[in-house]
């Protein structure tokens, strides 16, 4: 065989490489787009029946006729749907959308898959702050009445996400060290809501355990707009830094080593975090676990790619709250149990299955 030939031969071969790697590309992303459209659709069904679902069950297809034509059905039935169930079913969307990617970011951030909001504090910090408006109406702004519970679990939130990111600009600070810093605040804000409880009287007491076991029965219009509206902030936010947060997950050398801020791009991300997780979680009271489970179950399904990681936490986050409010309204015809309760019964498990699995890697 000549030297021409055998040219010949391994230039076919290192073309027949690059398309096989092309095609293989090309199916991993369609693969990917694919499981997208797939949760919305569960989204969808989801939502539509968390509407439908509740006191008084209505068929489905009345439930797409009153969407469609508020007045199809009479003025009884569109207040039940628009002005009850409407607001619960996308409070439960947003908000579970917030969570989800609250989580997938933090996780990324501090590279460890037990990062959200729940396990670092941030919604202790808030339920401290509403158990202090509800038993001494304290709060940072005066003369606002029915809001001084969400706006001081808003401020508190918030200020623990500040002290996080504080904690993160120090020098020789690691992962690690911010994430047993949330995990000290998560127990001192537990520990001050226990003596708050404990000095209440009987209806605060109600009122705090209330707030703390999370409901979606306090959802309005004007928390859906403005939750939209962050996410609609946030999220393209965020998505425009795909590239570096997935840089960012092979680890701080080779993220600098493609030129990448980190500095700037942990300050960031981490003010979206504090945005998002603290608006979700003044909405609804305390909800765990959302922002844990739905990035694990979406790292699993497309990995770390941010460009996919990110919306699709955002996509489980919004099915696994709104699926939670189905769960909530069926156990027991009649009564709407707490969210908080459900989304923990789920997460508990996911939680514990990722410490084990995260200590095999470890060990090995």
């Amino acid at each position: 065989m000549d030297s021409a030939t055998q040219l010949t031969i391994e230039s076919h071969s290192v073309l027949k490489k690059q398309n096989d790697l092309i095609h293989g590309f090309v199916a991993s992303e369609s693969k990917k787009v694919q499981i997208l459209m797939l949760i919305v659709v569960l989204l969808v069904i989801s939502f539509l029946l968390d509407i439908s679902i509740g006191p008084g069950n209505f068929p489905l297809s009345t439930i797409i006729d009153v969407l469609w034509d508020k007045a199809s059905h009479g003025v009884q039935l569109e207040v039940i749907v628009w002005d009850y169930r409407m607001p619960i079913a996308v409070t439960a969307v947003i908000v579970g959308a917030m969570l989800g990617v609250a989580g997938a970011l933090m996780q990324t951030l501090l590279n460890n898959p037990l990062a959200e909001p729940f396990t670092l504090g941030v919604s202790s910090a808030a339920s401290f702050g509403a158990a202090l408006a509800i038993v001494f109406g304290v709060g940072f702004s005066a003369n606002i009445g029915s809001l001084l519970v969400t706006l001081n679990a808003f401020v508190f939130s918030l200020g623990t996400c500040g002290l996080l990111l504080l904690l993160m600009r120090l020098k020789g600070v690691g992962t690690q060290t911010t994430i047993l810093f949330g995990i000290a605040i998560f127990f001192a804000f537990n520990a001050l809501l226990a003596i708050m409880q404990y000095g209440a009287s009987e209806t605060e007491l109600q009122r705090i355990v209330f707030w703390m076991l999370g409901s979606l029965t306090r959802a309005s219009w004007t928390q859906i707009l403005l939750g939209i509206s962050l996410l609609f902030v946030v999220i393209p936010f965020c998505m425009m830094r795909t590239w570096q947060l997935t840089a960012l997950r092979l680890g701080e050398e080779s993220a600098l080593s493609m030129g990448i801020n980190i500095a700037r791009l942990r300050v960031e991300i981490l003010i979206c975090i504090s945005l998002l997780a603290a608006t979700g979680v003044a909405f609804v009271g305390t909800i765990g676990f959302v922002g844990l489970v739905g990035p694990h179950i979406s790292r699993l399904l497309v990995g770390e790619n941010q460009r996919y990681f990110i919306p699709l936490s955002a996509l489980l986050g919004a099915l696994m709250l709104s699926v939670t409010s189905i769960v909530s309204k069926s156990i027991t015809p009649g009564i709407i149990y707490p969210i908080g309760i459900i989304t923990a019964l789920i997460g508990v498990p996911v939680f514990l299955a990722i410490i084990l699995k995260h200590s095999k890697e470890q060990s090995v």
